[in-house]
């Protein structure tokens, strides 16, 4: 088979691109399951708290979110990354990793009914782990696609 010059730059030109892109890439990119896309979250935005505290999170494309957690009468923000489904979780949990207020946190969303202290359903359970802090669980409303 004989492939021409023109055809040959061509492909040649194509598969460096493509190593390119993949080799900017780091394994923290990289989703954990294979199924979901590197820059879906299903975590568009979310709104939810508890007795005392709040945290609002939003979606800024590519698998990160910017999230506000207020508590004690201080505002810890920062930025939390969807990593795909762990493994031996269940479907209904989201699991966000990153940063609040520099502080190594954990935010975890379960799609499941909660009653907040005001007695309002919701369709989603929280949870909010920092460094250095009391575990928070709470209640909230998980924005859909």
């Amino acid at each position: 088979m004989t492939v021409r010059p023109v055809v040959a730059a061509a492909l040649l030109a194509g598969m460096l691109a493509g190593c390119a892109s993949t080799s900017s890439q780091t394994a923290a990119d990289a989703p954990r399951h294979p199924s979901v896309a590197a820059d879906l979250s299903p975590v568009p935005a979310f709104t939810g708290g508890g007795a005392g505290w709040s945290i609002e999170i939003a979606s800024t494309g590519q698998g990160n979110h910017d999230a506000s957690l207020s508590a004690d009468g201080r505002t810890h923000k920062g930025t939390l990354r969807y990593l795909g489904q762990p493994a031996d979780a269940p479907s209904s949990l989201i699991v966000l990793n990153g940063e609040l207020g520099q502080q190594p946190a954990i935010v975890e969303i379960k799609r499941e009914s909660c009653r907040n202290a005001e007695g309002v359903d919701t369709l989603a359970s929280v949870q909010v782990t920092m460094e250095g802090q009391p575990q928070r669980r709470g209640c909230g409303h998980l924005a859909v696609y």
